[in-house]
């Protein structure tokens, strides 16, 4: 796998995901959707992508990082297009849910392992850098929405931000291979150029095999063996876990605080606040972790717990500045959480298996969305609040923790073991 540069078109995709309840929550009200239907359409969004993961996964071993991430920019365009003429609760699900899903999941995927291909030693610091520059889109863009709102209609805001969309191609085109910009001393240039030659053949000889073994041999093309290890299973059902619900907890936020009867403005500012304090710890975020010298997993867990914490604090009070304070912490939470997300697992995995782990990663945060996140909408209907669903998402980043702290004290059992055997 050739090394990449990378574009911070998450600045755009991140704003499309967090504010899509932001445009269109009155255009629901007035569709006469249910909760679970508007649950349905923003975790079929959530977890389409992530289901087709495996496949991207193979497509970035085929294909590199450049062309998937121009295939992204192309389906990142299109749904907003289609969203800004949607009319019917249906149409929402096709254009928004899965159209945009996969141009959002291919285009995170390409940027995900270009960056943990590109940089190894200053690996956190580096995704500290990138998601921070990427945190910018969830502060500036609900302002621009509620500017844009007052003036026009919510499928024209959707258009509008389908041009928006377009720069994606932009970004996707910076996903140049690192040898491009390389000087190398040559003595000869002939033979540098035969060199060239052999290294482009030799890339597109294993090209064709790969190909030529997807249909053979699906287990080694998805790395499935990585499956028999427990530990990254227990990692990858505690990330699925957990991812399903941020995503739900971000996509619903919208909703929740306009349960609680804030307006259009204050919506925007709440989520803004969100987004300073979002980005200022991703930038932070990777040096705290190297000054108490933590793994990206102990990280991951802490910035979890306070999430929960802060998550079950939203219930508490309904006063529209503590509610700021609030987005303030879940903000700190998030942004530790955003770098330390795309780490676990690379400091699990081998080089050569990191875009199928992400693939299996995808899959399984899929399924877990797809299937949880129709029981929010239902709880949602079933009791008239959204009180119940923050308890059961808190409930299950929980069992994430509990899960790899389980793990981490049956590790350090075994090794008091081993040692005593030894002695």
């Amino acid at each position: 796998m050739q090394k990449y540069l990378e574009p911070q078109d998450q600045f755009i995709i991140l704003s499309l995901l967090q504010c899509f309840g932001l445009i269109f929550k009155d255009t629901f009200s007035d569709l006469r959707c249910t909760a679970t239907q508007e649950t349905l359409v923003v975790n079929v969004n959530a977890a389409f992508g992530k289901l087709i993961g495996p496949i991207t996964g193979v497509l970035l071993k085929v294909y590199g990082c450049r062309r998937i991430a121009l295939v992204a920019a192309s389906l990142l365009t299109l749904c907003m297009v289609l969203t800004s003429f949607c009319t019917s609760f249906a149409f929402f699900v096709v254009a928004y849910g899965l159209i945009s899903s996969m141009g959002m999941q291919m285009s995170e995927s390409t940027q995900r392992l270009a960056l943990n291909f590109y940089f190894k030693k200053k690996r956190s610091v580096a995704m500290g850098f990138a998601v921070t520059a990427a945190g910018f889109g969830p502060i500036l863009v609900p302002q621009l929405i509620r500017v844009l709102m007052r003036v026009y209609s919510a499928q024209e805001v959707a258009l509008i931000y389908g041009g928006v969309c377009t720069h994606v191609f932009v970004a996707a085109s910076l996903l140049q291979p690192v040898q491009w910009h390389m000087k190398e001393e040559r003595n000869n240039p002939e033979e540098g150029l035969l060199l060239a030659d052999e290294k482009s053949q030799e890339c597109e000889k294993k090209r064709e095999t790969l190909c030529g073994t997807i249909l053979t041999n699906i287990a080694k093309i998805f790395d499935l063996d990585l499956l028999k290890d427990p530990v990254f299973d227990n990692i990858l059902v505690g990330l699925a876990l957990a991812t399903f619900a941020e995503i739900n907890f971000t996509l619903l936020m919208p909703f929740i605080l306009h349960d609680f009867g804030l307006k259009t403005g204050e919506i925007a500012t709440f989520l803004s606040t969100l987004g300073v304090s979002d980005m200022l710890f991703r930038f932070v975020g990777p040096y705290i972790g190297n000054y108490f010298t933590k793994p990206s997993r102990l990280m991951y867990v802490y910035a979890l717990a306070i999430l929960t914490v802060v998550r079950f604090t939203l219930l508490i009070s309904k006063n529209y500045y503590v509610l700021l304070v609030i987005a303030f912490a879940w903000g700190i939470a998030k942004g530790v959480r955003k770098v330390y997300m795309w780490l676990v697992i690379p400091d699990h995995v081998s080089a050569d298996k990191l875009a199928s782990a992400g693939g299996i990663e995808t899959l399984a945060n899929g399924i877990c969305i797809l299937v949880g996140g129709p029981i929010m909408g239902a709880l949602r209907d079933a009791t008239g609040s959204y009180v119940v669903c923050i308890v059961v998402m808190n409930c299950v980043t929980l069992v994430t923790i509990l899960m790899w702290s389980a793990e981490a004290v049956i590790v350090k059992c075994r090794g008091r073991n081993k040692t005593k055997v030894k002695e």
